[in-house]
């Protein structure tokens, strides 16, 4: 199991470190209260784009071609449909009814990871810690951070 970190830069960026703390992605929001953004992870760069009125569906695109949709249920819970090779359904809620751990899981329930959010008061920034079962890209995560 592999376990990745997101650290909070400053009010409008994260970045994700690997296990060596190496940085494999960037989010980068244009102003801290909005939700539009970008995703660097090498030399490609991604948008993200709300696509409701009430922002609760957003999509992540190269170019014009979208990657990734996600879309908040009336539960709390993120169903995400990855498009990139193919389509493909997964959904992303609460471990327990009141807690911290987030996980994410496909059709046939299988877990991909387990992904905890910290906030540090003392430096006002967001800390997870993404605890892998299997391999996902640096988009798909960085996406999820969003």
């Amino acid at each position: 199991m592999k376990t990745l970190v997101a650290k909070s830069i400053n009010s409008r960026n994260f970045q994700l470190f690997d296990e060596n703390n190496q940085i494999l992605g960037e989010l980068i929001y244009s102003k801290w209260y909005s939700t539009k953004a970008e995703i660097k992870i090498g030399t490609k760069i991604y948008k993200t784009d709300t696509k409701s009125f009430w922002t609760t569906s957003i999509e992540i695109s190269e170019y014009e071609k979208v990657l990734l949709k996600f879309k908040m249920d009336w539960k709390g819970n993120i169903i995400l449909t990855n498009l990139i090779d193919g389509e493909k359904h997964f959904i992303i809620k609460r471990e327990k009814w009141f807690s911290n751990i987030l996980v994410m899981k496909d059709e046939t329930e299988k877990v991909y990871f387990h992904l905890k959010r910290n906030f540090k008061w003392k430096e006002f920034k967001y800390h997870y810690e993404i605890a892998l079962e299997e391999d996902l890209d640096e988009l798909t995560l960085l996406s999820i951070i969003h």
